[in-house]
C-alpha cells in the first residue's frame, strides 16, 4: 500500500502553528484506524500510543491525539489520555510511552522531540489548562535522551511511574549469536524444551484468540490471582493493526496448545503484551520454546529489541526474563513521570489526580496482601483436613 493510500490528507486537516514557529499541529482529526496507519511510519511507536490498544484500555471518550507536521509531513505525534476528577474543571493530559518522534529511515532529530513537547504544552497545558505528564517509553538508546530533553524543556520528574524494571532482549540477524548470549540456565532449559517435540506456530490472531482465552483462564485459576489484564482490547487490536504488527505465537504438544503469547511489533522495539501457559506446558518448558521462537521471528523482521515487559513481584518470572535478556540485553528502570504544570489550575489538577491514584494503589495493595494471606492460610488448612479425613 502506498503512503498516499494509507495516510490521510493532512493538507486538508485543520492545523495551527506551534508557538515556536515553523511546524504546525493537527489535533483530534483522525479516525482510530487512520491513526494506527500513521504510527506505522515511526520506529519508536509504543503500544500505549496505538489507538487499537490505548483506546480500549482508557475508553475512546477519554483520548485525544496530536500530530506535529513540517510542510504537511507528519514528523511526530502523541496519543493523550485525558484524566479529570468527576465534576471538576481540572485534570491531567497523560502521554504514556510517547510522544513518538523517530521516523523509519530517518536520523533521530532532537529538535523534533523539542517541538512535539512544545506543541503538547501549547494544546493541553496552555489551551486546556491541564497538567501535562509524559512517561517515556523504555529504550536502551533513547530513554535517557528523552529524559534529558524533557528536563531541558521545563518538565520535572515527580514520580517513578510504574516503578518496575523493563527487560529488553537485543535482537540480531545471527541466531547462533543470540543463543550464545542467553544465560547458561536459559540455554539449558531451551535445549530441554527442544527435545520435547514442541511445535511453535505463528497464527492468525482471530483464529487463535479462543485458544488463548482458554489458556489464560486456566492460568488465572491455577495461580488464584485477580485478573487485571486488558484482554478485552484484543479483538479491536487484531482488527485494527496491520497483520505484520501483531504476532500471536502458540506452542503445541501432541496437537494440544500448551502455551501462547501476543506481541505488538512495528517499531525497533517489539512489545510482549500477554501470555499464558497450561499446566502441561510447565514441565515441557514450553515458555522457553515460545519466547525463543518469537525472538527469532522478530529478529528476522528487522526489530532491534524485544521488550519482555516488567518483572512485577515474581522472582521466578524475573529470573526467566533476565536469562532471556542475557549478556547484551538491558534491564531498564522506569524513566519516571515528567510533569509540566505552569498554572495554579494545572498544579491542582496534577495533585488531585495523582493523590487519588496513590490512594487507589495503596488500597489495592492492602487488598492483595490480605487476599494472599487468606489463600496461604487455606492452603495450610486443606492438607490438615485431608489427613484428618483419611
Amino acid at each position: 500500500m502506498s503512503d498516499a493510500a494509507a495516510l490521510p490528507d493532512f493538507a486538508s486537516w485543520k492545523a495551527a502553528a506551534v508557538p515556536t514557529g515553523g511546524p504546525s499541529i493537527a489535533v483530534d482529526g483522525l479516525t482510530p484506524a487512520a491513526w494506527d496507519r500513521l504510527t506505522g511510519r515511526f520506529a519508536d511507536v509504543n503500544r500505549f500510543q496505538t489507538a487499537a490498544y490505548a483506546d480500549g484500555l482508557r475508553g475512546p471518550g477519554r483520548m485525544s491525539h496530536l500530530v506535529l507536521l513540517r510542510n504537511g509531513d507528519p514528523v511526530a505525534g502523541a496519543r493523550v489520555a485525558l484524566m479529570r476528577p468527576p465534576g471538576l474543571p481540572v485534570g491531567v493530559a497523560y502521554v504514556k510511552g510517547g510522544p513518538f518522534w523517530r521516523r523509519h529511515g530517518r536520523a533521530a532529530d532532537p529538535d523534533v522531540y523539542r517541538e512535539i513537547l512544545a506543541a503538547l504544552w501549547a494544546e493541553y497545558g496552555d489551551r486546556r489548562g491541564l497538567c501535562l505528564t509524559v512517561c517515556p517509553s523504555p529504550h536502551p538508546d533513547y530513554q535517557e535522551v528523552e529524559a534529558a530533553l524533557l528536563r531541558e524543556s521545563g518538565f520535572r520528574r515527580n514520580r517513578d511511574g510504574a516503578g518496575n524494571d523493563s527487560f529488553l532482549m537485543r535482537l540480531g540477524p545471527d541466531a547462533e549469536g543470540m543463543r550464545a548470549d542467553l544465560s547458561q540456565k536459559w540455554r539449558y532449559n531451551l535445549k530441554l524444551a527442544e527435545r520435547n517435540g514442541l511445535a511453535v506456530r505463528f497464527r492468525d490472531p482471530m483464529e487463535a484468540l479462543p485458544e488463548f482465552h482458554l489458556l489464560h483462564d486456566a492460568l488465572i485459576a491455577r495461580k488464584r490471582f485477580i485478573d487485571r489484564e486488558a484482554l478485552h482490547t484484543l479483538p479491536a487490536l487484531f482488527r485494527q493493526l496491520p497483520p505484520e504488527r501483531v504476532l500471536v505465537a502458540t506452542v503445541a504438544h501432541d496437537g494440544e496448545t500448551v502455551a501462547a503469547a501476543i506481541v505488538i511489533a512495528g517499531g525497533d522495539v517489539a512489545h510482549y503484551l500477554f501470555g499464558a501457559t497450561a499446566d502441561a506446558g510447565l514441565s515441557l518448558r514450553a515458555g522457553y520454546a515460545l519466547h525463543w521462537g518469537i525472538a527469532c521471528r522478530l529478529a528476522a523482521s528487522g526489530a532491534a529489541w524485544y521488550d519482555l515487559g516488567a518483572g512485577i513481584g515474581n522472582p521466578g518470572l524475573r529470573l526467566f526474563k533476565q536469562g532471556l535478556v542475557g549478556r547484551s540485553g538491558r534491564v531498564l528502570a522506569s524513566a519516571g513521570e515528567f510533569d509540566h504544570a505552569a498554572t495554579p489550575r494545572a498544579v491542582l489538577g496534577g495533585r488531585l489526580l495523582y493523590g487519588l491514584r496513590d490512594i487507589r494503589v495503596r488500597a489495592s495493595g492492602l487488598h492483595e496482601r490480605a487476599r494472599t494471606r487468606l489463600l496461604a492460610g487455606l492452603r495450610r488448612v486443606a492438607p490438615a483436613r485431608s489427613v484428618a479425613g483419611a
